[in-house]
């Protein structure tokens, strides 16, 4: 499936204000190199693996408020078990992490369907039970991880491949052959018209599950990723729903429409990217990052307005 005409000029579009951002935060910086892009990725990443599901998910007709709290359970789960431990524990953990995200979507999904239930009511119960999960496993700030699987995430001391890699294998690894497959379509039709998907022969609860597991996939990754970023974990429901609020953000800035059916996976992670500078951008004239929540939403409101008005105007 090729990129639509509009999908492109918004990923060209986020892609040049990235760069503008780019340019303004290395002038306040004294030295702008390898160190501080790696930097950069690093601080992106979790938030771009949790914008990239929070999108598919939204692209499929849906929402999940409880991305951030299945991120988080997968960051307590893999730094309780895996510190003090070797380079396979590790692994076996992260691996087993994932899976538990993915079952966790899976079930999620299932449970929309068969209760007809709305999805943000689903999701945000959900959130609440997994966020207790997570205290239960990890009460406090803590674990570890083993530094050489660190390694593959963070890289080296001034190498800023790995994280490159981190960042975007997702996308070339999942979602490229996802966005070809009947499944990826279905996700498209589901989101665009769950009656028209229907009529056209798609199992719409089968896709629906099969959206929220893929889902899961990246917020397993995402929480796998801030163990070996953070080499810890925080059990904390605030950072949970600053996270799933900021996927939603990222999402919407990435050209992502919430009624579903339109939209990628690159613009959100390029997008992950602007709500990473804009705190620490205005953190470098000595402004309160806290401000930056302001600027975020009336961005993610301006975003909304003119997709809404080029939405309606491509029906007309």
């Amino acid at each position: 499936m090729k990129l639509s005409l509009r999908e492109q000029y918004w990923n060209l579009s986020i892609l040049g204000l990235v760069i503008i951002l780019t340019v303004w935060r290395s002038n306040q910086l004294p030295v702008f190199g390898s160190y501080e892009i790696k930097t950069i990725i690093l601080g992106i990443i979790p938030i771009a693996l949790l914008a990239m599901g929070q999108s598919l998910i939204i692209i499929g007709g849906g929402i999940n408020l409880a991305i951030g709290a299945e991120a988080i359970l997968i960051n307590c789960i893999t730094a309780k078990y895996s510190e003090g431990s070797d380079f396979a524990t590790s692994l076996r953990w992260a691996l087993l992490g994932i899976v538990i995200s993915v079952i966790v979507g899976a079930v999620t999904g299932w449970i929309i369907s068969k209760s007809g239930i709305a999805d943000i009511v689903v999701t945000l119960a959900t959130s609440f039970v997994l966020i207790g999960f997570a205290l239960f496993i990890q009460p406090g700030p803590g674990g570890g991880v083993n530094l050489d699987f660190a390694k593959y995430f963070i890289g080296g001391e001034d190498s800023y491949l790995a994280p490159l890699f981190v960042l975007f294998l997702p996308i070339l690894l999942i979602w490229l052959p996802l966005q070809k497959s009947r499944l990826g379509i279905s996700f498209y039709a589901i989101g665009s018209s769950k009656d028209a998907a229907f009529l056209s022969g798609v199992n719409v609860a089968r896709t629906r599950v099969s959206l929220y597991a893929v889902g899961g996939l990246f917020a397993g990754l995402c929480g796998v990723s801030l163990t070996a970023i953070t080499q810890a974990a925080s059990p904390f429901a605030v950072i949970s729903n600053t996270a799933t609020l900021n996927s939603v953000a990222a999402a919407v800035l990435g050209g992502v429409a919430l009624a579903g059916g339109v939209g990628g996976l690159f613009g959100p992670a390029l997008a992950s990217l602007v709500l990473y500078y804009i705190p620490t951008i205005m953190l470098g004239y000595g402004i309160d990052p806290a401000y930056s929540q302001i600027i975020q939403g009336a961005l993610t409101i301006l975003v909304v307005l003119v997709g809404g008005l080029l939405r309606a105007r491509g029906k007309r």
